[in-house]
């Protein structure tokens, strides 16, 4: 009797602690708390301030179902559309972001077209958000304030954005150097080592990096302590959720065209989920009527609307369409020859039709001057593989000569011909006068006699004088260059 009380007795005290665990794996569930965190991001806007009172009505539409919403641009908030441009400091952006509530932006390459370190910190200083950008080092005097990183708190969720900008091959950001005085940079990969601290400091830790996708995603494989990578600079479309080394990275191609819709949901401090979606700002139907109010007075410029000029047939590429620009700085200036980087033409087709001012700004919003070289036939081989080399092994547009152009395998140049549009090749001794812009002449290191001189003319200022003489232009199936691999 007394075993079996004993027994019983066991028995009860083994339910009692199981019991016990029991509840206190209900109680430790009870306490693990789930919050979702919701970002919407885009990059590479370029002014696409059109596209604005559908983005605005968009963002508040999501607004009224995450009140916590943060919204992050990833840099190029300027540069590609004239009635943007065209005011000083980009006014119609700022004003624009303003009244979308941004919460932080990137710095991009193209934030110092306008006006250099003057017309960014007037950005800036305008902007009721940060810039951030840990890699770019300026001196008090600049009184340039953009921020290495921003904290947000969200209900007791810390995140942590840090920016990072990208730098060329010169060490700079691909801006003209002229814009970019006195200002520092570092290669953005090391700096964003220096700041892995950061991670312990959140709960969500963020890198908005303007950088070409292939090249976060390969910094993504040693370096894994973001939680996600918003990205921008390539145009990349990156359409739903894509983790590298367990981090999720998002692009939402350009011109306000999308955005990214992310989202994580973070347990006791950790990320345990993350998802990314495109969301299309065109497909959107319904438009913010304020906005749209001030896009339109931002458009109304009389100026841009002038018809230069009309395409008999549509420009199929941006290659099509840098001949035309070429051909019109070579002619305006009386050149043999004019070389054009193909990152300086912004668009990628036209359609046949009128061709106005605007266009040519769209075209070419950079504000470059073209720049007058006398060049033997060798030193314009010289700089012809040194555009090439500066733009990241991208062959230039050309008026005046036709190039067949043999690379190795890894892409550098193993042998350039060149030839006069008579099928003539160059000869190395002869003088000949070429035009590059201003960009291409701070950038090109190569070997030459002389120093270039300025024409005091943009290549879009150039442009539109010459096609104001052209009844009609017609470029379909034009090509100027042969490159074998």
């Amino acid at each position: 009797m007394k075993e079996c009380i004993f027994v019983k007795r066991k028995f009860g005290i083994a339910l009692h602690i199981k019991l016990l665990y029991i509840s206190l794996f209900i109680a430790t569930i009870a306490q693990a708390q789930t919050k979702e965190i919701t970002i919407l991001a885009v990059n590479d806007m370029h002014a696409a301030i059109d596209r604005f009172p559908q983005f605005i009505a968009l963002v508040d539409s999501m607004r009224t179902i995450y009140p916590d919403l943060l919204l992050f641009a990833v840099g190029d908030n300027r540069t590609g559309n004239p009635a943007n441009d065209m005011h000083p400091h980009s006014y119609p952006m700022v004003a624009l972001m303003n009244r979308a509530g941004f919460h932080l932006s990137a710095v991009g390459n193209h934030e110092f077209d306008d006006s250099g370190i003057d017309g960014f910190r007037s950005m800036v200083n305008n902007s009721n958000f940060r810039y951030v950008g840990a890699n770019m080092y300026t001196p008090d005097t600049m009184r340039l304030h953009v921020e290495p990183y921003k904290i947000f708190d969200i209900g007791g969720i810390r995140i942590g954005a840090l920016g990072l900008l990208q730098t060329g091959i010169n060490g700079l950001p691909d801006s003209h150097p002229d814009n970019l005085k006195n200002i520092t940079f570092r290669p953005w990969e090391q700096v964003a080592e220096q700041y892995s601290w950061l991670r312990d400091q959140c709960h969500v830790f963020l890198l908005i990096v303007h950088e070409a996708y292939e090249l976060c995603v390969k910094f993504l494989y040693q370096y894994p302590y973001a939680d996600v990578l918003i990205g921008g600079h390539s145009h990349t479309r990156i359409d739903s959720t894509e983790l590298h080394n367990g981090v999720m990275i998002t692009q939402a191609g350009s011109s306000l065209r999308y955005v990214t819709h992310i989202t994580l949901q973070v347990t006791d401090g950790i990320v345990t989920h993350k998802e990314s979606k495109l969301l299309d700002v065109d497909a959107f139907s319904c438009r913010d009527d304020e906005t749209q109010a001030m896009v339109d007075d931002f458009n109304n410029n009389d100026a841009l609307q002038r018809v230069l000029t009309q395409a008999i047939t549509d420009f199929s590429s941006n290659e099509e369409l840098g001949y035309m620009m070429m051909d019109a700085i070579r002619m305006e200036t009386g050149a043999d020859v004019a070389i054009h980087n193909p990152g300086g033409v912004r668009i990628r087709t036209f359609p046949k039709g009128p061709i106005t001012v605007r266009d040519i700004y769209i075209i070419d919003p950079f504000n470059n001057e073209v720049i007058e070289y006398n060049l033997t036939g060798e030193e314009l081989l010289r700089l012809m593989e040194a555009v090439y080399v500066s733009q990241y092994n991208q062959p230039p547009f050309v008026s005046g000569i036709t190039y067949e152009m043999e690379l190795y395998p890894q892409g550098q140049i193993k042998n350039l011909d060149v030839k006069l549009t008579d099928g003539s090749r160059i000869n190395l001794q002869r003088n000949y006068k070429v035009v590059i812009n201003s960009y291409l002449s701070a950038v090109c290191q190569f070997e030459k006699a002389g120093e270039g001189k300025s024409t005091f003319r943009t290549v879009a200022e150039v442009a539109i004088d010459y096609l104001a003489k052209q009844p009609a232009v017609d470029y379909k199936g034009v090509k100027r260059m042969t490159i074998k691999k």
